[in-house]
């Protein structure tokens, strides 16, 4: 059964005083505008044409699956959005994906997957192709949350897990269910975002111990996980850390 839900979504106004709010406490205001700036530069560089082109790189995929979960064909509402996520959507390299879950020796079948900052569901996908008990994937977009419900919908993939999902909402706000948890997370949030769903998390487990697994892809704010006492790094190589709950 393929479950599709959709909760709080964020507004770009909302989004914006969110993330000035959040630059503010983190930055200053000269940190902050200086953040700005760079942000907005990235948006108008990709805004050319063969930076756009570009982008169809990683169609392969799409063509060989009927979905559109390429980082093209971006509506011009989700790129705004960007800027104040600091993220640009970009779908994970299916072999890539495959290598990571290989690295992890546990029984997939007892796992909850999430996909933090989910996207167009493309990793949502790569995950049927386990027996995982359930996946979710969570987004705060509603252009690329829709677009994951769709591609959901019309996957003709092999299907292992019948019970998928995303999620319209900010990731700070997700409550983890109670399962044992597979969580992934391809590069998505700024450490200060990090910071607080990796305080979730703990949360979460110190409520109800449970086995969980962290694959952090692209390590970028890899210092949050160097404070967390409650995680031990099990795998790493210059793509990609694993951790494990103690």
């Amino acid at each position: 059964m393929v479950v599709q839900v959709q909760t709080r979504q964020t507004s770009l106004p909302s989004m914006f005083a969110g993330w000035l709010r959040d630059s503010l406490r983190r930055r200053g205001t000269w940190g902050t505008a200086r953040n700005f700036g760079e942000l907005f530069w990235l948006f108008l560089r990709d805004s050319l044409p063969d930076r756009q082109k570009s982008r169809f790189g990683d169609i392969d995929y799409d063509c060989d699956h009927g979905v559109d979960t390429t980082w093209a064909r971006l509506p011009m509402s989700v790129r705004l959005r960007e800027v104040f996520t600091e993220r640009q959507y970009q779908p994970t390299d299916p072999q890539e994906f495959h290598e990571v879950i290989r690295r992890v020796d546990a029984d997939l079948s007892r796992f909850v997957f999430i996909d933090m900052g989910s996207g167009k569901g493309r990793v949502l996908l790569l995950a049927c192709e386990y027996p995982f008990r359930e996946i979710i994937g969570v987004e705060v977009q509603p252009a690329l949350h829709r677009i994951a419900q769709e591609n959901i919908l019309r996957f003709d993939g092999t299907g292992k897990c019948g019970r998928v999902s995303s999620v319209c909402m900010d990731a700070r706000d997700f409550e983890f269910p109670d399962e044992p948890l597979f969580l992934y997370l391809f590069n998505p949030f700024p450490d200060y975002v990090l910071e607080q769903v990796i305080r979730n998390l703990r949360e979460s487990l110190q409520r109800s111990p449970r086995d969980a697994f962290v694959l952090y892809n692209t390590p970028w704010e890899r210092h949050v996980f160097d404070r967390c006492d409650f995680l031990e790094k099990v795998f790493e190589d210059e793509r990609f850390q694993i951790y494990r709950a103690k």
